[in-house]
């Protein structure tokens, strides 16, 4: 356990050649799963044509290498169309903040105009940055390389990890969102702040780092009294307005825009935190998107279950984090799934994960975590390589 308010100052622990473990465990992950995702396309026998609902393309023109072709799926499309054609590509393009389109299209246009190899670039750079990060962060935590370890392989075999290695904005946030902790728990908070800034420029959600960060910056100004301390939660505001103002004073738009974008992407909106669960259940019961539905609320649940522990057993920022985000998912609904990609969104409360990597030491967890993980990791990207719905 982690006792709260706790954080060592040094990293005797951390021997730099650790950061082989996280770049070879990330290759070796991601190759079995574009393997799996080549084979399910391969004996596929349905049609993958571009269709205006069922795979939409966005104007994007379809990728004519097999070996790439995969991952062009879903928001890929969306960033891809942004990167290519702006904001102006698609109606609901102001869903996503600038940076990661902005990054595609700048490596893109050194790569031809490939956008979707960019993005594939960049996501695996970011991804393995973020896991050597994740890495570091639980070994300054925890003080064992054995739970840092852990940590990567669990975090890399959760059924949905591929969202990783995709041409999609995950990698990049995560990247972002670990650094501003790990540097709060530092108490860099410039350093905390930019790394915040980044993941609020990658997702809309990515501005609630600021809750995190203002309390590390209020707890430190109670001691200290120096007014760097605010940095952090400054400059997450700053980099969580630009989309805003963009939208505003660029396009003519309330700034307001960029979230009732992303609310009318799927006919979504607030309701009373669990009432999302509750539909979820009854879509289930029905046989409405049975599959899709089940594994939302199981993950959903589940998380649930892991912030209880992250809010008693961690420190208190990252139950803050924490609590920050499960609130937001438990908020939220969508009439087409009540509980819209919480399997994918789960994917940022690396604190849950740093937990289990703690527990399993014991055998029995460590198994019960990694078999079932596998599993569901194997099945679910090679359903995105053919156009399933799987967050």
């Amino acid at each position: 356990m982690i006792a709260k308010g706790e954080g060592r100052s040094t990293d005797e622990t951390w021997d730099n050649r650790e950061w082989k473990y996280a770049v070879v465990t990330y290759l070796v992950i991601f190759i079995v799963i574009w393997a799996m995702m080549l084979l399910t396309h391969r004996i596929y026998s349905g049609s993958l044509a571009p269709d205006e609902i069922y795979r939409p393309y966005q104007g994007v023109l379809p990728e004519q290498s097999s070996f790439l072709e995969v991952w062009q799926r879903w928001d890929t499309l969306h960033y891809q169309a942004i990167a290519e054609r702006g904001y102006t590509a698609f109606e609901s393009a102001l869903f996503v903040p600038p940076l990661y389109p902005l990054l595609m299209r700048g490596l893109g246009s050194l790569l031809g105009g490939k956008t979707l190899l960019a993005g594939l670039i960049l996501s695996n750079i970011f991804g393995v940055a973020a896991l050597m990060a994740f890495q570091r962060l639980v070994v300054y935590e925890f003080g064992s390389l054995k739970v840092g370890r852990r940590a990567v392989l669990y975090y890399l075999s959760f059924p949905t990890a591929f969202f990783i290695f995709a041409a999609y904005t995950e990698s990049l946030f995560l990247l972002g969102a670990i650094l501003s902790l790990f540097y709060l728990r530092r108490e860099k908070y410039v350093a905390a702040g930019i790394w915040g800034a980044v993941a609020a420029l990658a997702r809309l959600p990515g501005a609630l780092l600021v809750l995190p960060a203002a309390y590390a910056a209020w707890m430190a100004w109670q001691k200290k009294k120096v007014f760097r301390v605010w940095a952090a939660p400054l400059l997450i505001s700053v980099g969580a307005a630009i989309l805003p103002l963009y939208a505003w004073l660029g396009l003519g738009l309330s700034p307001f825009a960029p979230i009732t974008t992303q609310s009318g992407r799927f006919h979504g909106g607030l309701t009373v935190p669990g009432w999302n669960l509750i539909m979820a259940v009854k879509q289930i019961a029905a046989g409405v998107y049975p599959i899709t539905n089940s594994l939302d609320l199981f993950f959903t649940l589940l998380f649930i279950v892991g912030t209880f522990y992250v809010v008693k057993k961690m420190p208190k920022l990252y139950a803050i984090y924490v609590l920050s985000f499960m609130a937001l998912y438990l908020f939220r609904i969508a009439a087409v799934y009540p509980l819209l990609s919480n399997s994918r969104y789960m994917l940022i409360l690396f604190p849950v994960f740093m937990l289990m990597a703690q527990e399993g030491e014991k055998p029995w967890v460590n198994r019960l975590i990694l078999y079932p993980s596998w599993i569901g990791l194997l099945y679910l990207s090679g359903q995105f390589a053919i156009w399933g719905w799987v967050g």
